[in-house]
């Protein structure tokens, strides 16, 4: 059952859906935020086939379905920081479809090419229509400086852009060099017509943004770490069919069930071992 707690103001959700993105400053607290790095970092040192790496190197990229196999990460994607606001853009009850932790490094964080996410969940995973959103938990201060996300606002209302495979299999669907990429002819099209923004952050803030929106993001040059925790929430009632996708579990979650808010707050649980 859907709580009626709205978060955000009328205007804040408007905004999004215009521009298919929203900011919201310092969600959480500086001791918050390293009691999720403190959690991040152990899982970018876990042995496990869920981790991928920067092209011919040894450095973590990224890690994904930390929520099914952490207690801790389980608990953080139903803190009514989250989940409320998922709910509310939404308009629905949600589940996780996907989380991710992703890091560029200082000095060798590297691109990320124009993409769109739905692309992936539509014809990978089985999700019917374009009913979710994620949202990006700054773990570290996001800058023009240290490869932020870069938006084509507006473009979600582009709907899905067809674009062809450049591999098969959802292993592809990994790699540093995007599976669906879009195309530097569409990319100028929309850019055109629609501007290009990063929006930037301190540390704690939430960037959520629409599963049609088209995005990117440039190298690390900087001295800085650039490290997004990313929740992907959809629609119940828009969960692929069962079956539908080959991709395994901590990269399409199969669980659809409605989520409610956690009991207590897992950050004040842990912030007590920050810095043991």
């Amino acid at each position: 059952m859907i709580q009626h707690s709205n978060p955000l103001t009328e205007e804040e959700v408007e905004g999004y859906r215009e521009r298919g993105f929203l900011v919201q400053e310092a969600v959480f607290s500086p001791a918050e935020v390293e009691v999720l790095k403190r959690h991040a970092q152990a899982e970018f040192d876990l042995d496990s086939p869920r981790r991928t790496f920067e092209e011919g190197t040894d450095v973590v990229r990224g890690v994904h379905g930390s929520h099914l196999c952490d207690e801790f990460f389980a608990d953080f994607v139903r803190v009514p920081q989250l989940l409320l606001v998922a709910r509310q853009l939404l308009a629905a009850d949600v589940y996780v479809h996907q989380f991710k932790i992703n890091a560029k490094r200082a000095f060798k964080g590297e691109v990320w090419e124009w993409h769109q996410d739905f692309i992936y969940w539509h014809l990978e995973d089985g999700m019917p229509q374009p009913e979710a959103l994620s949202a990006a938990v700054f773990l570290d201060d996001v800058t023009e400086f240290n490869g932020p996300l870069i938006f084509i606002p507006g473009s979600q209302d582009a709907g899905i852009i067809d674009v062809d495979a450049r591999e098969e299999g959802w292993q592809s669907t990994l790699t540093a060099d995007l599976k669906y990429a879009l195309t530097s002819e569409t990319l100028q099209t929309l850019a055109n017509e629609n501007g290009l923004v990063a929006p930037k952050g301190v540390k704690g803030s939430v960037l959520w943004f629409h599963c049609n929106i088209a995005h990117g993001s440039a190298p690390n040059m900087s001295p800085f770490d650039r490290r997004l925790l990313l929740v992907t929430y959809n629609n119940v009632d828009n969960a692929p069919a069962e079956g539908a996708g080959s991709r395994p579990d901590w990269l399409s979650n199969r669980s659809s069930a409605a989520l409610e808010i956690v009991d207590g707050d897992p950050l004040s649980r842990t912030a007590v071992d920050v810095g043991a």
